[in-house]
């Protein structure tokens, strides 16, 4: 049978059409599902780069806590060493004292005791100064304050020199002018050990010259 030129282009036109229905269903509809599942695989990734940024925001606060905490661990570990460290700690007064321009005469550490229901041990200890001016006493008692060892001031007996009061009568005879504010000073202070550990001898004396004052015997 001969087809006409119309029944030819229809013919053409349901072929082009059927083949770009097979063409939709072979190759672009996949495409579709290629695509959604490429969006879903986007956003996952995306909620995996944040959770990683957040986990790494942690991570840098952390390593800053880290550090502050080792400081205040190193701090707190000079405040309340583990064992008494009586020498260093002489030395550090001593050098407050000469540093205030006041004569360190004595230092007398005593036995540690513990303090009850604590992990901590207390030294008592004794320490004269003689021929301080206010001003150089006001100044070591500030630099005790600022010790690298915890320390805590339980007395304090403050007198006038022999200087300055006039010593005795032999001495009033002397014509040389006498200062009126040099002073005597017994103080009375705790430093603190963390446990229990450390023996001290009862009793230390620096020398009057301003040398380093000598520590008890530890163990």
């Amino acid at each position: 049978m001969k087809l006409t030129s119309t029944q030819k282009i229809i013919i053409a036109s349901v072929a082009i059409g059927a083949a770009a229905i097979i063409v939709v269903v072979l190759l672009i509809v996949p495409m579709f599902g290629t695509m959604s599942q490429l969006e879903v695989d986007r956003q996952t990734a995306e909620q995996q780069k944040q959770q990683a940024q957040s986990l790494l925001a942690q991570l840098e606060q952390a390593k800053g806590r880290a550090a502050s905490t080792q400081a205040e661990l190193l701090r707190i570990g000079t405040e309340l060493p583990d064992s008494p460290q009586l020498p260093t700690l002489i030395i550090e007064l001593q050098d407050m004292a000469n540093q205030s321009g006041v004569m360190l005469s004595t230092l007398s550490p005593a036995q540690p005791a513990p303090i009850a229901g604590k992990n901590v041990t207390e030294i008592p200890m004794t320490m004269n100064i003689t021929n301080a001016a206010w001003a150089d006493l006001l100044d070591f008692m500030r630099r005790l304050n600022k010790s690298t060892r915890l320390l805590r001031v339980t007395d304090v007996s403050i007198s006038r020199s022999a200087a300055a009061t006039g010593g005795s009568a032999e001495a009033s005879a002397v014509i040389t002018p006498k200062p009126s504010n040099v002073l005597n000073v017994a103080l009375t202070l705790k430093a603190y050990v963390i446990g229990s550990n450390g023996q001290v001898a009862p009793s230390a004396t620096a020398p009057a010259a301003g040398a380093p004052a000598a520590a008890g015997a530890t163990q």
